[in-house]
């Protein structure tokens, strides 16, 4: 070639190197990105396998959040103090679903709130005990779930018996078995294993719950970008409605 070709051909080079690039960025796959995703193994209707799937409410909803980011979700089904470890040793990048406290806040990015869960007492269906305030409960045994927090002033209230277990279906069939007297828990949770276990007609839910509890998904400080981008698609799925439906389509029955 000569330098009076090669002067020639230099700016052409120049305009069809950007257009060459995007072709090839077209024509070749996007490398895919994976995310390790944390939740408790069985906390159905909310986080649970089924025929090898890991499904529920929340499930779908976190799901939703990353197919909007075109990211493959990577499902770790642990205990929920293995949840909670994945989150504090940096080992997963979302886990899910927390109750907000200034200490959370703290330590980890929390995104949300995606739902709110009513928190409740369930006692046998003969059972006397009435709640009207917290003290109300002193003489009862409580089931609870080791490492869970229900709401500040339960949580805190060292004067109440509480008897911890290491999941919501050991509580239940301890209060079944009369070992507890009450137990605390989500209100879907709850009635959910009252009618897997039939036992439905042998519990009753105490009227007055416990409260209100927003829930959220939490990432590890350390990948804050990652939690940017799915805070960004949360307000957008959020806004756009497709949470709710995702909501309506599991407890409008």
């Amino acid at each position: 070639m000569t330098a009076a070709t090669a002067s020639i051909l230099r700016p052409v080079l120049r305009l069809l190197l950007p257009v060459l690039l995007a072709l090839c960025a077209a024509i070749l796959p996007a490398r895919a990105e994976y995310w390790t995703i944390a939740s408790e193994d069985h906390f159905p209707p909310y986080n649970y396998s089924f025929n090898g799937t890991r499904t529920g409410i929340d499930t779908e909803i976190v799901v939703a959040l990353l197919k909007e980011l075109s990211i493959t979700p990577v499902h770790r089904p642990l205990s929920w103090t293995e949840v909670v470890r994945s989150m504090d040793e940096n080992t997963a990048d979302v886990g899910f679903q927390f109750i907000a406290s200034p200490s959370r806040f703290a330590q980890y990015n929390m995104i949300g709130p995606f739902r709110t869960g009513t928190t409740v007492f369930m006692v046998r269906k003969d059972s006397p005990i009435a709640f009207e305030r917290l003290e109300d409960l002193t003489p009862y045994r409580i089931g609870v779930v080791d490492g869970f927090a229900y709401a500040p002033d339960f949580d805190a209230a060292t004067y109440l018996e509480k008897v911890p277990s290491s999941s919501n279906v050991v509580n239940f069939r301890r209060l079944i078995l009369g070992r507890v007297d009450v137990i605390v828990g989500d209100l879907h949770v709850l009635n959910h294993m009252a009618k897997q276990d039939g036992r439905l007609k042998d519990v009753r839910v105490l009227p007055k719950p416990l409260g209100l509890i927003p829930r959220y998904i939490a990432m590890p400080k350390a990948r804050k970008e990652k939690a940017e981008r799915l805070q960004a698609a949360f307000v957008k799925l959020r806004d756009n409605g497709t949470i709710t439906r995702i909501l309506d389509s599991w407890l409008a029955e």
